[in-house]
């Protein structure tokens, strides 16, 4: 073989090498793994800022061993509302805000697995699914639950922008988690701020009264409970608390020789006012008005009547004869009544103990009917308090001050304006006296006095000389002296010169008959003087009248200036407790309310422990007989429960 054929040999041996090293690499090459391409991609390219309209987040509760489920929405009339608690006012949608602006340009920073077997290892098992649990939360492992918390974002026509099953975090990486969307397989990690919770308390008004603590002026605790059994209210303690002006409170019927409020307790009770939570609500029946009375519909319709009364009766609250057949509200465990400076009153009526578990505490799903309200009265008696009965169960994420047997509360506020004190009276300008205006009277008609004293001939007028000459002849015999006239004895110069200038300390010249007169007028002349000049002088009552007329002007500005502040303060504290008052009352108009044991504890105060001794002895005082300050409850100290009347 010449060396020709020898290179072409070579030459198709190569490329049949090169050719098939290319077969053999793409037949057994990796090949591209489905859900890589889509790392560094948006998960929800299509999400808007402010078009979720409603957001529903779930998750398995591992306490209770159920799906919690909760949703906000935007109802039609633009408010938002949580469907799963009766449509209650959602007042803290800025979360929903908060977490659709989280989910903007969210990014698939890797994927962690394409199996779905990998799902409970990283927590993206749906909330709803049935799990080994072999991944579970548990106390010896300290493994978190293998279910995720499934996030839906939907907008006004029901489609889902969002959805999303969100797992575990992973270790070292704060922020990150692992993520599934719900028809795939594949799980990936990203990176998220979330503010995801199923807890009632989260996605409300945390502040239920809005009442401020240094506001509160006056408390007063009732502390009746109801007879069931008799149709009788058992009058206990009315304590009547007011703030003096030193912000200290006092209790109305103290004997303040031996006894002294306990402030702290007083303090603590106000401050419950102030942090009051609810953990649960029930929707209030047809028929109940925001303040608390019955519609005429109602209570002449002795059907809806009993029905009422029976939904009431369920919740510990009662329907009520008081003074004059008139219908009133009472409650199983006695009313607290709050009055701020405003002119806000709040009534607070507790009921009955609220029982189940922590769902059935928040939306109502364990209420006994209607028909067992009897029944559940009955119980209520004996056990009440007993501790077996209290739901240990307690919401994710709960405090020790949702444990506990909750109650039922009813809540009342309304406009009182013998709150804000005596409204300011306007201050009177002082009268001008009369001594001040009689002298005006006198100087204006001593202006005018020259013109009439100048029309003494109504054919000439006297020239000034005249004037003088007709004065000096008309006082002729008092002015003798004036002319000159020759002394005729020494007795008579001794008399003149006395009469001219009498001494005060000057002795009788002479011992003559017709000088002792004149020597006595003298000495007498100048003893008068002498105690005069010892004396205060005396003030004129005009310019005296005039300093005190100043005085009162003065005076009565200033008292102006500071009537205008006071009565500006007094319009604007009853024109926000007016407002305020309104707004409550649409607030309160619909509900039922629970709250945990210990706010109730709180506000059951009793004078043994409001009250401390002075001295070592201690006199026990009579509650107040009356409730002063618009602050009265009607009706109580056995008065008999009955159906209500015709009417309101």
């Amino acid at each position: 073989m010449n060396s020709f054929n020898r290179t072409l040999t070579f030459l198709g041996v190569a490329g049949a090498s090169l050719l098939l090293a290319i077969v053999v690499s793409s037949v057994s090459g990796p090949s591209l793994v489905d859900g890589f391409e889509d790392v560094g991609q948006v998960f929800f390219p299509d999400l808007e800022d402010g078009v979720a309209t409603e957001l529903v987040v779930s998750r398995f509760d591992t306490e209770l061993e159920e799906v919690q489920e909760f949703a906000v929405k935007q109802n039609d009339d633009g408010l938002w509302v949580i469907p799963s608690h009766h449509d209650y006012p959602a007042e803290a949608e800025d979360r929903l805000a908060r977490t659709a602006t989280s989910m903007l340009g969210i990014r698939k920073l890797g994927q962690i697995s394409r199996s779905k077997d990998d799902w409970e290892r990283y927590g993206v098992a749906d909330p709803q699914a049935e799990v080994s649990l072999q991944n579970a939360d548990s106390e010896d492992d300290g493994k978190q639950d293998p279910r995720g918390t499934r996030l839906i974002l939907r907008d006004n026509a029901g489609n889902a922008l969002v959805d999303l099953i969100v797992g575990n975090s992973p270790e070292g990486k704060p922020g990150q988690y692992y993520v599934r969307e719900p028809e795939k397989n594949s799980t990936y990690i990203a990176e998220m701020s979330l503010d995801l919770s199923t807890r009632f308390g989260d996605w409300i008004e945390p502040d239920l009264l809005k009442v401020d603590q240094p506001d509160v002026k006056r408390v007063l605790v009732n502390s009746y409970s109801v007879d069931e059994q008799r149709g009788e209210i058992v009058q206990g303690e009315i304590l009547d608390f007011q703030k003096d002006d030193s912000n200290s409170w006092e209790l109305d019927g103290l004997d303040t020789e031996t006894e002294q409020t306990k402030a702290s307790a007083v303090t603590d009770l106000v401050r419950n006012l102030d942090e009051l939570r609810i953990v649960g609500v029930r929707p209030k029946p047809e028929g109940l008005n925001a303040d608390l009375t019955v519609s005429p519909e109602v209570a002449q319709n002795p059907l809806l009547r009993q029905v009422l009364q029976a939904d009431m009766a369920r919740q510990g609250f009662f329907i009520a004869r008081g003074p004059d057949n008139a219908v009133q509200l009472v409650s199983n465990e006695g009313e607290l009544v709050a009055g701020t400076t405003n002119g806000v009153r709040y009534t607070l009526y507790f009921g009955e103990i609220a029982r189940g578990s922590a769902r059935d505490i928040e939306v109502g799903l364990g209420d006994a009917p209607a028909e067992e309200a009897g029944e559940a009265g009955e119980d209520t008696a004996e056990d009440q308090n007993s501790p077996e009965d209290s739901p240990e169960d307690s919401p994710e994420g709960g405090d020790e001050s949702e444990s506990g047997p909750r109650r039922y509360l009813l809540v009342k506020v309304d406009y009182d304006e013998g709150l804000l004190g005596e409204r300011p009276t306007e201050p009177v300008a002082p009268v001008k006296p009369e001594v001040l205006l009689d002298a005006e009277k006198a100087k204006d008609a001593g202006d005018a006095e020259p013109a009439a004293e100048n029309a003494q001939s109504p054919d000439a007028e006297p020239d000034a000389c005249d004037e003088g000459a007709a004065a000096v002849t008309a006082d002729e015999p008092a002015a003798t002296e004036s002319e000159p006239v020759a002394p005729t004895s020494d007795d008579e110069n001794v008399t003149t010169e006395a009469s001219e200038a009498p001494a005060a300390d000057e002795k009788p010249a002479a011992d003559g008959d017709e000088t002792a007169p004149a020597e006595t007028d003298a000495n007498e002349t100048g003893g008068e003087d002498e105690s005069k000049s010892d004396e205060t002088p005396q003030v004129d009552p005009v310019v005296a009248a005039q300093q005190a007329y100043d005085a009162a002007v003065a005076e009565f500005e200033g008292a102006k200036l500071s009537y205008e502040s006071a009565i500006r303060d007094w319009d604007r504290r009853s024109e926000e407790g007016k407002k305020q008052v309104d707004e409550l009352s649409i607030r309160f108009s619909g509900w039922y309310y629970v709250i945990t044991a210990e706010s109730f504890e709180k506000f059951q105060l009793s004078r043994e422990n409001a009250v401390e001794p002075r001295s070592e002895e201690e006199t026990a005082a009579e509650p107040p007989a009356g409730l002063p300050g618009g602050l009265s409850i009607p009706g109580l100290g056995g008065t008999p429960l009955g159906p209500p009347p015709g009417g309101n």
